[in-house]
């Protein structure tokens, strides 16, 4: 029988290594008021500093509330309640979420809970782990309790719990000013929850959950544009998939198509997450148990001009964690292979739907079908022309494979200024006074073979197996086409 022997790990080492996780302030937060939902809570108050001597923050509820053996439980790392007895609405996973969270902010977590009309608390403070180099709280007695913050949110109440973040050293090293650091916050925490919890705050399923951030009231916002009257809300599938277990569970898919953005009121832009976001923020919005984890992405499928407009809900059962790859942070998720399928056609689904919502206004115009033309030529309705740039040209095949789902969708935002915002008139009058010159010019010739070099290596990069092929492909589309000698350098070479 091999020999055994305990390894533990340094206290002080290993909590400070778990602060540089990698929450955002919102983040960590969040995963404090996915307890809160866990708990049952109908009623959530955080608590921001009004006074820049008091600079502490607290997620207070009013759910189940924890006695003083669970509450020991729960502020353990990895703990054995929250791995042993999930239920199928809890918002965790592997009991680590309050703690890293809390400690990623600040030093000092307080957690006090009432259960029963009895109340309890515990701390963990980095001061006291990096003395005794040991897992060492403070068991908070009768007169420490009473001077924990807020601690009188539990007064009328049978139970609930406080979570009461303070000391923020990384805020102080990082910016100087802990006050007014936290105002940020404060601000950019309530818009994040907003959209986090919208289905909760909207009461979707249930009576609505509340949230305060001080003194206001947070309103759930509506991404989907539900109950627009140009939305237009694509057929719901469901597609079955086994879990680790070999239990079958229910991802549920329903594609949206949004009314563009000349149909947009104030309200309606505010509700859809801000119109800096209404594009920068189309594809799949991925639900845990009505808890937004990751939203517009569209995890490396093709984008292009009909994306624009299309957001996909998708719901996962928490039951299908390990699946989906969802972290710590509850920021990020994967779509299993074995579903990948079923989720394109959904999307494809909403995108023919989206190409006749936009189609009605122009039909492409083009000289040789057979050439893949940058600028589109449009014609209108009123039979006025209008260009477009064509976002499937093979040119930007140089930008697809290199840049994240935000990052194309903002730069097809500035392509859509660059459209709105060509002059016309002016390129007319230039255009009319230039002599005409035939001649090619060397360094242009340069350039485009460069550009063709790299595109044809990236073909043969991603699996294409005929080079002269991709060639014939490649020089078809502008501005190749214009250089057909080039084709002909490129196949000999």
């Amino acid at each position: 029988m091999a020999k055994l022997k305990a390894n533990k790990p340094t206290a002080d080492v290993l909590m400070n290594s778990m602060r540089a996780m990698g929450y955002s302030f919102e983040a960590a937060i969040a995963d404090i008021v996915d307890n809160s939902v866990s708990a049952q809570a109908r009623n959530i108050v955080l608590r921001f500093p009004i006074d820049p001597s008091d600079c502490c923050v607290a997620v207070c509820d009013d759910g189940i509330g924890m006695n003083k053996k669970e509450l020991l439980d729960a502020m353990k790392y990895g703990s054995q309640l929250k791995s042993a007895n999930r239920s199928e609405d809890d918002l965790g996973r592997f009991g680590l979420g309050m703690k890293a969270a809390s400690l990623s902010q600040c030093r000092r977590l307080t957690v006090a809970s009432k259960k029963d009309g009895k109340l309890s608390a515990y701390i963990w403070d980095l001061d006291i782990i990096e003395e005794k180099k040991d897992w060492y709280m403070v068991d908070c007695s009768k007169e420490q309790i009473a001077e924990i913050r807020y601690v009188d949110f539990l007064s009328d109440k049978e139970s609930g719990t406080i979570v009461l973040w303070e000391n923020f050293d990384l805020i102080e090293k990082s910016s100087g000013n802990v006050y007014a650091e936290l105002g940020k916050h404060q601000n950019a925490t309530a818009e994040y929850l907003s959209l986090i919890f919208h289905r909760y705050l909207n009461g979707e399923g249930r009576n609505p959950l509340t949230i305060m951030v001080n003194n206001y009231k947070l309103t759930g916002l509506d991404p989907f544009l539900e109950n627009h009257r140009k939305t237009n809300v694509r057929r719901k599938i469901e597609i079955p998939i086994k879990d680790s277990e070999g239990k079958e569970q229910i991802v549920s898919v329903q594609p949206f198509v949004l009314p563009f953005q000349k149909d947009l009121s104030a309200e309606d832009k505010r509700l859809s997450g801000g119109i800096e976001n209404y594009r920068a923020k189309q594809g799949f919005y991925i639900y845990r148990n009505k808890r937004l984890i990751i939203w517009g992405t569209w995890f490396g499928r093709h984008r292009d001009e009909l994306t624009k407009y299309a957001r996909i809900k998708v719901d996962i059962p928490n039951s299908l964690d390990d699946i989906w790859g969802i972290d710590i942070k509850k920021q990020h998720a994967t779509i299993p292979a074995i579903i990948r399928n079923r989720l394109t056609k959904a999307v494809d689904e909403a995108m023919d739907l989206a190409a006749k919502a936009q189609t009605y206004r122009g039909r492409v115009e083009k000289v040789d079908e057979k050439v893949d033309y940058i600028w589109d030529r449009i014609k209108e309705r009123d039979n006025q022309f209008v260009y477009r740039i064509n976002r499937n040209s093979r040119i930007f095949d140089l930008l697809k494979e290199k840049v994240d789902d935000e990052t194309w969708n903002r730069l097809d935002m500035v392509l859509d200024e660059i459209e709105n915002s060509v002059p016309y008139q002016q390129i007319y009058i230039d255009k009319s006074q230039n002599r005409v010159d035939d001649t090619v010019d060397d360094e242009r010739v340069a350039e485009i073979e460069s550009k063709a070099r790299i595109l044809i290596k990236m073909s043969m990069d991603i699996g294409a197996t005929d080079r002269n092929a991709v060639i014939g492909r490649l020089f078809q589309s502008e501005p190749f086409c214009k250089y057909p000698e080039l084709a002909e350098k490129l196949r000999e070479a």
